[in-house]
C-alpha cells in the first residue's frame, strides 16, 4: 500500500472540537447526538456523531487563517446550540464530564465503533473524553514528517494550556487533564515516534496494517499524527478548552509554531532531538499541573516553570503570527496563563459552590453566552 500525502496550501487551518452534551435540567451527559443532528438544518456536512451519543464533533471547514476559523465555529456553535435546545440539551467544554459514569454512555450505532469495542473491550467502553483536534497545512511530506518530529517537544505545552479535565465520575483527580491518562490507555495513542522521514512513516503504518494493529490510519490515536488525506500536521494532544477565545488562542500558537519549524525546514536547520524522557516527564508534568507546575529544559538538566516555558515559545514564535496575522489572538495564551485554565476554572467554581452540577451549568452558560456575540 502506497500512502500519498496530499499536499496542501502551507498553514491552513482546521479545528475540531468534541463538545458534551447535558440535558438542561440536571447537567448530566445525554445520548442525545441523533437528536439533535436531525433537528439541525444548517451545517450539517460539519456536525458529527462521535464514539459515544453524548459526544458531537463541530468541524470548521479548512481556513485560510485562525480568525476565518473562529468565525466559522462561532457561527456552527450558534447553529447546534440551537438545535440542542429543542431537545432540552446544552453543549458543554470540558475533556471529562464531572460526574456521569462512563458505564451509562451509549455507543453509536455504527459497524466501525462496534468493531472498535469488541477490539478495545474495556479500555473503548471507558473512553468517554473530549478533545480538540487542530490541522495545519504544509506542503511537502518530507516537511510534515520534520515538523511532527520537532513539535513532539512542544506538545506537553499545548496540553499544559488546554488542561480541562479535573473531574472524573464524581471525584476530583487531582489532575488537571484526566482526559489524557484515559487517551493513553488505547493502544496506538500517546507521544508517538520519532521518524526518520516519510518512507520510515509509511512502512511503520503499512506493517501495522499488514499485521492488523490497526485497519486505516484513523485507528492511530497518536498526541501528532500527518494527515496524508488533508495535507495536514494534526496535534491532537490538547484538552478542549473551556471557551473558544482559548481554542483560538492555542490554535494561533499551534499554526505559528509549524510556520517557523516549516521555515527552518526549508532553510536546511537540521532537527537537534531532545532526549525522549524530557518530552515524556513534561506530558506528565503538563497533566498533573496544567500551567502551575514546571517543566524540565530541554537539556533535561534544570527546570523553569511552566508559565516561563510558555511565555518564551510565545515570544520566539510572535515575529511568524505577526506574518500570519494571529498576534492578536496569539496573545490569548497570556490571558490562559494570567487568568488560569479551563481546569482551573472548573476547580474555582466548585471550590465556590460544592456543586459538579453548578460546573456543567455556568461552563455550558459561557459557550451560549459567547457563541451568540457577534
Amino acid at each position: 500500500m502506497k500512502i500519498k500525502f496530499n499536499e496542501s496550501p502551507d498553514f491552513t487551518v482546521g479545528i475540531e472540537l468534541e463538545v458534551q452534551l447535558v440535558d438542561s435540567k440536571s447537567s448530566a451527559l445525554v445520548s442525545r447526538c441523533t437528536e439533535v443532528l436531525g433537528s439541525l438544518t444548517e451545517h450539517t456536512e460539519f456536525v458529527k456523531h462521535e464514539l459515544m451519543g453524548s459526544n458531537i464533533e463541530i468541524v470548521s471547514a479548512k481556513s485560510n487563517s485562525v480568525a476565518e476559523a473562529g468565525v466559522d465555529l462561532r457561527s456552527k456553535l450558534a447553529a447546534v446550540i440551537a438545535s440542542a435546545a429543542k431537545h432540552d440539551t446544552r453543549l458543554c467544554l470540558s475533556s471529562t464530564h464531572p460526574f456521569s459514569l462512563w458505564r451509562e454512555q451509549q455507543v453509536t450505532d455504527s459497524l466501525r465503533y462496534h468493531e472498535l469495542l469488541d477490539k478495545l473491550q474495556l479500555v473503548g467502553r471507558r473512553f468517554n473524553i473530549f478533545g480538540l483536534h487542530v490541522h495545519v497545512g504544509v506542503n511537502n511530506a518530507e516537511k510534515c514528517i520534520y515538523v511532527m518530529n520537532r513539535m513532539l517537544y512542544y506538545l506537553p505545552y499545548l496540553l499544559a494550556v488546554s488542561a480541562n479535565s479535573p473531574f472524573w465520575q464524581g471525584e476530583n483527580t487531582g489532575l488537571k487533564s484526566y482526559r489524557t491518562k484515559v487517551f493513553e490507555t488505547l493502544p496506538t495513542a500517546g507521544l508517538p515516534f520519532y521518524f526518520k522521514d516519510w518512507a520510515d512513516y509509511t512502512n511503520v503504518v503499512e506493517k501495522y496494517i499488514a499485521t492488523g494493529v490497526i485497519k486505516t490510519i484513523r485507528e492511530l490515536w497518536w498526541d501528532i499524527r500527518p494527515h496524508p488525506d488533508f495535507g495536514t500536521v494534526e496535534v491532537r494532544v490538547c484538552d478542549i478548552p473551556v471557551s473558544l477565545k482559548d481554542v483560538l488562542a492555542i490554535a494561533s500558537l499551534i499554526q505559528a509554531i509549524v510556520k517557523k519549524l516549516s521555515d527552518e525546514f526549508d532553510a536546511g536547520v537540521p532537527f537537534e532531538r531532545p532526549h525522549s524522557f524530557v518530552t515524556r516527564e513534561n506530558k506528565w508534568r503538563a497533566c498533573r499541573y496544567g500551567v502551575e507546575g514546571d517543566f524540565l529544559t530541554k537539556d533535561g538538566g534544570s527546570v523553569m516553570s511552566v508559565k516561563e516555558a510558555v511565555g518564551s515559545v510565545v515570544e520566539a514564535v510572535t515575529p511568524d503570527a505577526k506574518e500570519l496575522g494571529t498576534y492578536e489572538t496569539l496573545l490569548g495564551i497570556n490571558d490562559i496563563l494570567e487568568s488560569g485554565t479551563g481546569a482551573q476554572r472548573q476547580l474555582k467554581i466548585f471550590e465556590e459552590t460544592g456543586s459538579l452540577r453548578a460546573v456543567v451549568s455556568e461552563l455550558a452558560t459561557a459557550i451560549e453566552r459567547e457563541a451568540g456575540k457577534e
